[in-house]
């Protein structure tokens, strides 16, 4: 896979390859028409050699990636807490396989992350309403994976896709819903263990990057190795600290007895700066399995 990307250079290029000397099923991925239709298909050609390399371990035998496009996973908790950054931290590859659906985390430059996770495509109850131009997916354990701002011309034949596989899928027991997938190998990770129980490579934890949160904002996203994300929060926090607790603190020197309103403010900013940024960064943690360094 990795020689045949590397050597070409524009889309028409793997216009002819096909059968086994690839997994991808470039007729599929290339297919667009109408206006802009070629600036997408340079899109996803770019795309596709960012993410080639992490094919390797995540592609099972016989299993070809028939589309690829990219969206933001939705999550309104995160949206509304986070603003921006939800949306940045949420940016990931959809990949539809013969088999699966995969969802890589990738950057602003459409860089791979460490989060991978599939959807397989028996675990897909159904489609439910979404947001203008989102993917809503009902799982069959109750959940909802929703994908905004997939590019427009993708969202009709990647939901046409899935819609063509469920039947097909629907005999076949396993996955009832969203599976992270080791950073280190691929492998399924059931849970939230220390380790993978193929490769031995290790996770991080999503408790302690809420609890580090807890002692002060900012710590578990650099734990989590969003370092931009915690630079940002920990100066919140010591704008917090600095304008409600601090001139308080300085004042009760003054006057006795008001050490109990520095406490009260001291707490206040305490629940609602650290534990709210706790919740979230726990939340974030959890959201599958990040490689520990």
């Amino acid at each position: 896979m990795r020689a045949l990307l590397s050597t070409a250079t524009d889309p028409g290029d793997l216009a002819n390859v096909s059968g086994g000397s690839t997994p991808y099923r470039f007729d599929s991925i290339f297919h667009a028409e109408g206006f802009g239709a070629r600036r997408l298909k340079r899109q996803r050609f770019k795309l596709m050699k960012e993410i080639d390399s992490h094919l390797q371990n995540l592609l099972a035998e016989g299993e070809e990636v028939e589309f690829i496009s990219w969206g933001t996973e939705f999550s309104l908790a995160e949206h509304y807490f986070m603003g921006l950054w939800a949306q940045l931290i949420n940016r990931c590859a959809l990949l539809c396989t013969n088999q699966r659906l995969l969802i890589l985390q990738i950057n602003s430059k459409r860089k791979v992350m460490d989060l991978k996770s599939q959807v397989r495509y028996q675990a897909i109850e159904k489609f439910a309403p979404g947001m203008l131009g989102a993917l809503a997916l009902v799982l069959r354990d109750g959940k909802k994976l929703m994908l905004t701002g997939i590019p427009r011309k993708d969202r009709k034949p990647m939901k046409a896709l899935i819609a063509g596989k469920l039947e097909a899928a629907r005999a076949d027991a396993r996955g009832s819903g969203r599976e992270n997938l080791c950073p280190h190998c691929g492998h399924r990770v059931v849970g939230y263990p220390d380790r993978c129980n193929r490769c031995a490579g290790p996770f991080k934890s999503g408790a302690r990057a809420g609890w580090l949160s807890l002692v002060f904002p900012g710590l578990g996203d650099f734990y989590l190795g969003h370092r931009a994300l915690g630079v940002v929060e920990m100066l919140g926090a010591a704008v917090a600290w600095g304008i409600v607790v601090v001139p308080s603190a300085l004042a009760a020197t003054a006057e006795p007895g008001a050490y109990t309103e520095v406490a009260v403010l001291g707490g206040i900013v305490f629940a609602f700066v650290h534990g709210v940024d706790c919740w979230i960064t726990r939340r974030v943690g959890f959201k599958g399995i990040y490689p520990a360094e």
